[in-house]
């Protein structure tokens, strides 16, 4: 769920306790691609998940926990939070928690941090994240992640 409309449910729930107020949130086309971007990402930590089931048990309910941690909202508001840390995690420089732990894959991780700058801009102000700019970002990884195949399928 995007962030803007994560903040306009959770302040609609707070003034519905001291009065009805109409739910006047605005929505766009950012809001779905923003979206969409948050799927994957949970997506791609549920498939590190499963790898993690049938490789490494002990890792595995490490990481379990944390996607836990991240996705087992159970209000707008702590969701918020959620995303928050995600965005921090993937925009900052520090290098730990992303590669460490979320995606050691570093193609995996890549495409987090761009991810987590799409949707920081988005919700700085500075640039909606558009039809074009969501395309460009899976067009670089696509393109990346068949160079990494045939790297690894060509002959030594």
């Amino acid at each position: 769920m995007a962030g803007d409309l994560l903040n306009a449910l959770e302040t609609h729930g707070l003034s519905k306790k001291h009065g009805p107020e109409d739910f006047t949130f605005q929505h766009s086309l950012c809001h779905d691609f923003e979206s969409l971007i948050w799927v994957i990402t949970y997506a791609m930590m549920v498939q590190r998940r499963n790898i993690l089931a049938a490789t490494d048990l002990s890792t595995h309910t490490d990481y379990k926990e944390q996607l836990d941690d991240f996705w087992g909202a159970h209000s707008y508001s702590k969701l918020a939070n959620c995303h928050g840390a995600l965005i921090n995690a993937g925009t900052t420089r520090t290098r730990t928690m992303v590669e460490r732990l979320l995606f050691p894959d570093p193609l995996s991780a890549q495409f987090f941090r761009s991810a987590m700058r799409l949707v920081r801009d988005q919700g700085d102000g500075e640039e909606p994240i558009t039809y074009e700019r969501v395309q460009a970002l899976f067009r670089t990884y696509i393109r990346k992640a068949e160079q990494a195949t045939v790297s690894t399928l060509a002959p030594v």
